[in-house]
């Protein structure tokens, strides 16, 4: 019997009173300095940036991030009446001129979409967790993810069906697997994935549908009925490949000039652009480009780094011409090899010899840590820290087999990896502050337990952390096959390093912090573990954010949050006067 189960229950009052006192011992003994480090964060929060775009026709979209959230179209700017309302999503409605917005209240995913014409008319309004939208036959047609509650035909949660009008399409998924629609005229595509490595793609006219192909599918496009898609690196189209590119690809974008690839070089990503028939015609190095698309032979991009907040480029033939330019940190970037099982890569931020360092790893799901503005890391460095961000193998930054060597039965492999930097930290004399989120507080907690003498101070934030449970949970269910089946084969694998069911006795100071109204990573994991590892003796503290969630929520809330992670360093960092000398760069 798990004396912790009650927290999982987040209206019994017993949780109510361990949050409020949690929240409580946070502010009494870090509430001073966290007050001291609020106004430089929430100041860069508020700053305004791009955080998405689109092109529809020569009418350009931008979602924007900052003191409110807003969609720019045609010149016009649409803001949400509440700041509690938070726009966290941008996508095309296919086979009309209208765009889409979802939107989450206090940091939830689930919240209400709108559809917005090109004159920045809001002309629909759809409750509930739904994207995907699209028109067939005349009737909208969108994508809704039960996450709470069983699909109508019964169909226990999460899992996802096809609503046109009123009525649900005669196409249903498993528990836990995605869908993705893309349409042009009749031709539709449609892709149902599992996990982040396998999807299957069915192309035809609507409403008759056959299987294409399957695999790493992604980024489908339809130009004039061909339908376009990614698989892997290669370039397909009509299940027949075109040609392929020499690094991971992100993402693509098609028109019917050019073929243009979001692709990793480095550990940055580039844009390369290529004939339909794959012979290059450009390419732009850049840092981070995270959002683009085209118009015409322009391609208009966001890009970020870790010393630009962002920038919006226009791109003809591989020459950016700067658009807008955000804010600017004064910082040294360096790349740092270390080898370990593999040769692994990191980024250091700096500006000279620091009283600790923050090392900060994801690992996990495909998702690739490439350069990126964090308010925080910034503060952190001006502050005298230095930050390691660290790319360990279960991301994509050297392809689906590094993500492969990261999944499944080869989770550890992700915890030495994160354990090889740490050590390089250790080795050079230095205060080592693991720090994760989400995926990344699972990594943080599994590497403190297995390797509690290389960290100082753990920061563990929206974290999954019992390894037994997360399926049983909000969208747990659709990381069973990043992580493994805790009912199947896997458990005792699962067991073997679940954060939650490993903790013991002498673990360093921990910070951990989660959002009431995180509603993808149930914040049960962030509760328990605390409560758990408090009961063995360990200096746990933690914060329940009570007016976000898992997405986006006001910049407020999240510098909060902040200050008080930068609070913890301070306090836990200052127990030693240890200092780190200068890395050795490999070239």
């Amino acid at each position: 019997m798990d004396p912790f189960e009650y927290l999982e229950d987040l209206e019994d009052d017993r949780t109510k009173r361990f949050i409020e006192s949690s929240n409580a011992q946070v502010e009494k003994r870090l509430g001073q300095k966290a007050k001291e480090v609020f106004p430089s964060l929430v100041e860069k929060l508020r700053e305004e940036r791009p955080i998405q775009l689109l092109v529809l026709g020569n009418t350009q979209a931008i979602l924007y991030y900052g003191d409110e959230t807003s969609l720019e179209i045609s010149g016009r700017r649409i803001k949400m009446e509440s700041r509690d309302h938070v726009i966290h999503s941008l996508e095309r409605v296919w086979n009309s001129q209208l765009v889409r917005i979802g939107v989450g209240i206090r940091g939830s995913d689930e919240g209400y979409s709108l559809l917005i014409d090109p004159n920045g008319e809001v002309v629909g309004k759809i409750e509930g967790l739904v994207n995907q939208f699209f028109y067939q036959e005349g009737k909208l047609c969108y994508v809704k993810e039960y996450r709470r509650e069983k699909s109508p035909d019964g169909v226990e949660p999460p899992v996802e069906r096809i609503f046109c009008g009123d009525e649900m399409f005669p196409f249903y998924p498993g528990r836990g697997e995605w869908l993705s629609v893309t349409a042009e005229e009749k031709t539709t595509a449609l892709l149902k994935g599992r996990g982040w490595s396998e999807a299957t793609l069915y192309v035809g006219e609507w409403p008759e549908l056959r299987e294409e192909d399957s695999g790493k599918i992604s980024s489908v496009h339809i130009v004039r009925g061909r339908v376009y898609y990614l698989k892997g690196n290669d370039v397909m189209m009509d299940g027949k490949r075109l040609f392929s590119s020499n690094h991971p690809v992100e993402d693509m974008k098609v028109n019917e000039k050019f073929v243009v690839l979001n692709v990793i070089k480095d550990y940055r990503s580039s844009l390369s652009a290529f004939t339909p028939s794959g012979e290059p015609l450009w390419e732009y190095r850049g840092e981070h480009v995270y959002s683009f698309d085209l118009m015409g032979e322009d391609v208009y991009a966001l890009e970020t780094s870790f010393t630009t907040s962002h920038s919006l480029l226009r791109i003809r033939d591989g020459k950016p011409y700067p658009l807008r330019v955000g804010r600017r940190e004064e910082m040294e970037v360096k790349d740092v090899y270390v080898k370990g099982d593999v040769l692994l890569h990191g980024f250091l931020l700096t500006r000279g010899k620091p009283k600790g360092v923050i090392v900060y790893g994801y690992g996990g799901f495909s998702v690739p840590v490439l350069p990126f503005s964090s308010a925080i890391f910034q503060e952190l460095v001006k502050r005298g820290y230095s930050v390691l961000v660290t790319n360990l193998r279960g991301g994509s930054e050297n392809g689906e087999e590094w993500h492969r060597q990261g999944m499944l039965r080869n989770k550890l492999n992700v915890f030495r990896d994160f354990s090889t930097f740490l050590s390089l930290v250790k080795s050079l004399g230095g205060r080592t502050v693991a720090m994760g989120g989400s995926n990344g507080g699972l990594l943080v907690g599994a590497t403190m337990n297995m390797y509690p003498d290389l960290v100082d101070c753990g920061i563990i934030g929206y974290p999954v952390l019992d390894m037994l449970k997360f399926h049983k949970f909000l969208a747990g269910m659709y990381w069973t096959f990043e992580y493994g089946n805790p009912e199947g084969d896997d458990r005792d694998f699962l067991l073997s390093y679940s954060p939650y069911h490993n903790l013991k006795e002498g673990l360093p100071p921990t910070f951990v912090y989660t959002g009431l109204n995180d509603d993808r990573v149930h914040p049960m994991h962030a509760l328990k573990y605390t409560a758990k590892s408090r009961s063995l003796g360990n200096d746990v503290m933690l914060l329940v954010n009570l007016r976000s969630g898992h997405n986006a929520s006001t910049p407020e809330s999240r510098a909060e949050e902040m200050a008080y992670v930068m609070a913890f360093i301070e306090e836990c960092v200052a127990h030693s006067s240890s200092s780190l000398h200068t890395f050795t760069i490999k070239k």
